[in-house]
């Protein structure tokens, strides 16, 4: 009886701490007042690794491949930013926290995995019914949008109530374009991580519907990402009702919201400010010399003043910075992924990154990348095994992935 309950006392912590430390890295905050500073990285770090570590000491880390080269990756950006273009001693233990929190949520995916997937799905539960709310207050109720962000940390989000006609909307997060790019890869970290049910299934479709309310630029990318992975992943066991569900919501979103008008406007009949950046940045890095394009920019400042060089992409910052050595250790990442899940699935999973505006160091960018580079299968078959008593019972499915 004991242990039972220790058994329950254990799980319900595993999924509160998992649900706080993916909460702290999924919701990015910045520090209110005139002279933010980078506090609320170390702040996230600090919290989500006291927060996981006694779930590696109730079930110990196994060493799996998926993780040894992730391992590998953020070792070559440590020593990068120590020997080749050295950064403050505190950013590179910041990297190294973050490459650590990665690993134990890997582990957990497995040690924990009801857990692990219970929380990816409450937090992406909240976060799409919040920003539901936020629209359904400002089309319905106010016709101003509730900064929910300001309510949890105290800083304004970067919402807009009429950025070229139409209405962007943040949820819980800094601004249209966080929600897009975080919920994204949180969605995509639930379909690696869980099996196939009804319930992961409407989770999943919740949380591409919510990505679209962002009316951001980055929604418009991630979604048919997204639905991509989900149709290659569930081909054989989703029914055509779903996708029509799906496709119905959508069409019809697209069709009453002005998000099409919104996006042709903003890109093709203005001049966009987060296109611009992009351009300016990959400009940047085009006119350094060799030397610099060999070993990289560097990961402690920007190669441009004010171009915003992270939003360019993860996989650019991390091959242009890092250079040789660094890219060198992502192939061989993207080799493992190709070789366990296949040309098709591989470079669907590698388009989140290339687009993904996180900064390179971000634990649930190195998660995904694991996830990525792991065997998926579908749950094994229960086989007979015999009871005490003689009978036989079906064992428990295996687990999804290794």
């Amino acid at each position: 009886m004991s242990q039972v309950i220790a058994a329950k006392l254990g799980s319900r912590y595993a999924f509160l701490a998992l649900l706080a430390a993916l909460f702290l890295l999924f919701t990015p905050f910045e520090q209110a007042g005139p002279h933010p500073t980078m506090f609320p990285k170390y702040f996230a770090a600090g919290v989500g690794m006291c927060m996981l570590a006694p779930l590696v000491v109730l079930k110990p880390m196994r060493i799996r491949m998926a993780a040894v080269l992730m391992t590998v990756a953020v070792l070559a950006v440590v020593l990068h930013t120590i020997f080749i273009k050295p950064v403050p001693a505190q950013f590179s233990l910041l990297i190294l926290a973050n490459g650590a929190l990665a690993l134990m949520l890997y582990e957990a995916s497995y040690s924990w995995r009801r857990e692990f997937v219970g929380a990816v799905s409450v937090l992406l539960i909240i976060n799409a019914l919040l920003i539901a709310v936020q629209a359904v207050l400002f089309y319905v109720v106010t016709h101003s949008i509730f900064d929910f962000h300001k309510v949890l940390f105290g800083s304004d989000s970067r919402f807009a109530e009429d950025y070229l006609n139409i209405a962007r909307f943040s949820g819980i997060q800094v601004e249209p374009g966080t929600y897009a790019n975080y919920m994204g890869c949180l969605t995509a970290i639930l379909l690696l991580s869980a099996g196939f049910s009804a319930k992961i299934l409407w989770t999943s479709f919740l949380a591409v519907l919510s990505i679209f309310l962002t009316n951001s630029g980055s929604s418009v990318y991630f979604v048919p990402v997204l639905i991509a992975l989900m149709a290659y992943l569930w081909r054989s066991k989703i029914r055509f009702g779903h996708l029509l569900v799906l496709a119905v919501a959508i069409f019809a979103y697209l069709s009453f919201s002005g998000v099409l008008t919104h996006l042709e406007d903003r890109f093709f009949e203005h001049e966009d400010g987060s296109l611009s950046h992009r351009v300016e940045g990959m400009h940047a890095y085009m006119t350094q010399s060799i030397e610099e394009k060999l070993f990289g920019v560097g990961f402690g400042s920007d190669p441009c003043v004010r171009c915003y060089y992270q939003d360019i992409g993860v996989t650019f910052n991390l091959v242009t910075r890092g250079g040789a050595v660094v890219t060198l250790a992502l192939m061989l990442l993207v080799a493992r992924s190709v070789a366990v899940n296949g040309l098709i699935l591989a470079t669907i999973l590698f388009l989140i990154p290339l687009n993904e505006k996180m900064f390179f160091y971000e634990a649930p960018i190195w998660l995904l990348l694991m996830l990525a580079a792991t065997r998926l299968r579908a749950a094994a078959v229960p086989t007979p095994v015999a009871t005490p008593a003689g009978q036989f019972m079906l064992a428990p499915p295996l687990m999804r992935h290794r």
